[in-house]
């Protein structure tokens, strides 16, 4: 095995591997014999007045239980209590980055719809692209190997062989042809 291929290799092993990490240690733990939101009562209507509103509850999860609902969409009663203290915090001058925040450090990042572009999170953003880059280069690696393959074989004057045929070697299958070429000749003449 060349030392390109084992390099790269090595490479998608540590990315499937740093993805796998990140996969779960983000993922949530379930409740055990428990459905998300079973029991909850989920009921009335999400009342949005304006598009500051809007901004700020679609930017924000409701961490009761539901499963995974922003604020602007989640009908259970602690995401009625929550957009009411929200709605007090927009009352107040509180800016939505700072409401937003707040909310993070209370609840943890999770809550935030869309993670910060910060910190360790910021590893959310690099990791897929990084898995292009690599996954890119692989294959720009594949197509110079099979061209550099084929512009040696062309070179030599012969297509490219599968594996295990030596070009140029002879056989019994090719004797045994021109031993039958030699005969339809010989036939053709008589």
């Amino acid at each position: 095995m060349s030392r390109t291929r084992r390099l790269i290799q090595g490479i998608t092993l540590l990315v499937a591997g740093a993805l796998a990490l990140v996969v779960l240690l983000r993922s949530p733990e379930f409740a055990h014999g428990q459905q998300l939101g079973e029991g909850m009562q989920r009921s009335g209507v999400v009342g949005i007045a304006n598009d500051i509103e809007r901004k700020l509850f679609w930017s924000l999860i409701c961490t009761c239980g539901c499963p995974r609902e922003t604020l602007g969409t989640c009908t259970c009663g602690t995401a009625h209590e929550r957009r009411d203290q929200l709605r007090a915090a927009l009352a107040s001058g509180l800016s939505i980055e700072a409401i937003q925040a707040a909310y993070a450090e209370r609840y943890g990042a999770e809550a935030l719809a869309v993670p910060p572009n910060k910190g360790s999170q910021r590893l959310l953003y690099l990791l897929p692209l990084g898995a292009i880059v690599v996954g890119a280069g692989i294959v720009v690696a594949t197509l110079r190997r099979w061209k550099r393959r084929s512009d040696e074989a062309g070179a030599a004057g012969q297509q490219p062989s599968p594996k295990g045929v030596v070009p140029g070697a002879r056989d019994d299958y090719d004797d045994k042809l021109d031993e039958e070429l030699k005969s339809l000749d010989r036939e053709d003449r008589e």
